[in-house]
């Protein structure tokens, strides 16, 4: 009971957050997007399996059986962290996918979702050191300054080895967060990298959510009425990037092109954020039952 009080007091600052649309750019997504929309959720469900995370040099995959396309690639870790914060436990992997010539960061969410919720803060802190004007939620801040040190080295050493593979960071929902501050990081470090988030909640403010689009390659997916990207609420400063790539189906249903609606716009509305429900278990299906490992 105390959870739905937040959330419905969460919702209802949402709701009120909501200011007059910025305008709005729809497109059609490709096929070879979607593959990589797929490809990339399942890495992020990899992050929930424990036996991804538990030592190095470990052949990914998933005894759920929701990531065949990264055990069919044959992706290998070179570093996995399991580390404790205030905010969440950073959790995931370094690996290299031979495959498609990948080197991916994948990180896991959490993995009590609905206690995460109710205890989300909604502090800004300054990150001037990544952008100039920029805010960034504490508590994400905090976690990624934990692992940063350690994930930057591997990262490093992975892309000195493989010079010819893409740096791609990913994550669901918590690890959504920190995956797109890990890419925003990289690339001002001067890294090309492919960002794939499903379910990320908002991080920072205004000049962040700027920063990160015009630095581009962002697939900051989204599904139906999900409630996490919602939060925090516009209201207390917090903004998304661009574009929006919003999956319309239902849990449970194969997603194909038609379904996915590519979004250009700051903080659009014409998405998930323009959904009035908010739903928890429209969270965790991101073309597959993305944290069913946990």
């Amino acid at each position: 009971m105390f959870f739905r009080r937040e959330l419905g007091a969460v919702a209802a600052l949402s709701t009120l957050a909501h200011a007059a649309p910025a305008p709005v750019q729809r497109r059609d997504i490709t096929s070879a997007v979607l593959d990589k929309i797929d490809l990339f959720a399942q890495y992020s469900a990899a992050a929930y399996c424990s036996s991804n995370i538990e030592s190095t040099s470990t052949t990914l995959t998933c005894s759920v059986g929701n990531c065949p396309l990264v055990e069919a690639a044959g992706a290998t870790t070179i570093d996995e962290f399991d580390e404790t914060s205030e905010y969440g436990d950073p959790t995931g992997f370094v690996a290299i996918d031979p495959t498609n010539e990948y080197i991916v960061l994948s990180f896991r969410g959490s993995s009590d979702l609905e206690n995460w919720i109710a205890n989300l803060n909604f502090g800004l802190t300054s990150v001037s050191d990544i952008c100039s004007g920029c805010e960034m939620h504490s508590g994400f801040h905090e976690a990624w300054e934990n692992i940063s040190a350690i994930i930057t080295s591997k990262v490093e050493a992975a892309a000195a080895e493989y010079p010819d593979y893409t740096l791609a960071c990913t994550g669901h929902s918590y690890g959504a967060a920190l995956a797109a501050i890990a890419a925003t990081v990289f690339r001002n470090a001067g890294y090309t990298v492919e960002l794939y988030n499903y379910g990320q909640p908002r991080i920072g403010n205004l000049a962040l959510a700027e920063y990160i689009t015009d630095q581009g390659d962002n697939y900051r997916v989204t599904h139906t009425d999900d409630i996490v990207p919602k939060l925090p609420p516009k209201l207390l400063g917090y903004h998304h990037s661009s574009p929006e790539y919003w999956i319309t189906s239902g849990n449970d249903v194969a997603v194909t092109v038609d379904d996915v609606e590519d979004i250009v716009g700051i903080d659009s509305t014409a998405g998930n954020d323009g959904t009035l429900l908010d739903s928890v278990k429209a969270h965790r299906w991101y073309t597959i039952y993305i944290s069913e490992c946990s």
